[in-house]
């Protein structure tokens, strides 16, 4: 067993009245996987509710059952999704303001970990209720508390992947702290210079321009400031993975054991 392999099969945190501590104890006495686990314990009836689960949790990754992990696991912990899950959104929306209830999306950006997908209010903006049904998970900067919520209101009966890593929390969990262009700034991701300082207030000018004057550069600068929100959530959540799988101990543990 590696670094490079997914952390999902060696979790345990996800059993009732499991923890950290918990897991790290498994881990201690030599039970990494699920296997192990059901190798050690299926013979017991005492643990028979924890086999049952365990059990449930290796079809679900057999399947890649993600809405399952996403109720099973401590929304803190998806991380440990990644990077099992492949096929994952990352998602961006721009809006006309912050009130779905009298505001409208003008943009919504999907990148799929190799190239970007843009839908437009006015061309394309449906066609986001059926493409988005295609992925296992999403990852947002913030989407928990606007995006995923706004697109819910605004598309009614749309169906997201209940797997959302939301990165604004993860990374914070790591002290990594602030919106998204300054954490960036932090690990030296560089934007195109015209569209530094740019911001979501200027995203509806943008728009409002593009409305007003049929302006296609404003729609053009618009898009590229939305793609470039999104271009960089999978490798802050590679990086975010990495530390938060260093900071569970399975690594240490696993190295001294075998």
């Amino acid at each position: 067993m590696s670094e490079s392999a997914t952390m999902l099969e060696n979790t345990f945190i996800h059993l009732p009245t499991f923890g950290p501590n918990r897991e790290r104890v498994l881990w201690s006495n030599g039970i990494f996987t699920w296997e192990d686990f059901l190798d050690h314990f299926g013979s017991s009836t005492r643990h028979e509710h924890y086999c049952s689960k365990v059990s449930s949790s290796v079809y679900a990754l057999k399947v890649a059952d993600g809405e399952y992990f996403s109720t099973t696991l401590p929304s803190s912990e998806t991380w440990r999704c990644f990077p099992h899950f492949r096929k994952i959104a990352y998602l961006d929306i721009e809006t006309t303001g912050l009130a779905p209830q009298s505001d409208y999306i003008t943009v919504i950006g999907l990148f799929d970990g190799e190239s970007t997908h843009s839908y437009i209010h006015g061309q394309n903006l449906d066609d986001f209720s059926k493409d988005i049904e295609e992925y296992d998970a999403v990852v947002t900067f913030n989407g928990s508390l606007f995006d995923i919520p706004f697109l819910k209101k605004a598309m009614p009966g749309i169906r997201i992947p209940k797997l959302h890593m939301d990165l604004r929390f993860l990374l914070a969990s790591l002290n990594i702290r602030g919106g998204l262009k300054k954490i960036e700034q932090q690990f030296g991701m560089e934007r195109e210079d015209d569209l530094k300082g740019l911001n979501g207030y200027s995203a509806v000018l943008l728009w409002q321009e593009y409305m007003r004057k049929n302006d296609k550069d404003a729609l053009d600068k618009l898009v590229r400031y939305n793609s470039a929100d999104i271009v960089n959530l999978k490798t802050l959540l590679e990086w975010a993975y990495k530390k938060k799988r260093t900071l569970t101990g399975f690594d240490h543990i696993y190295s001294s054991k075998t």
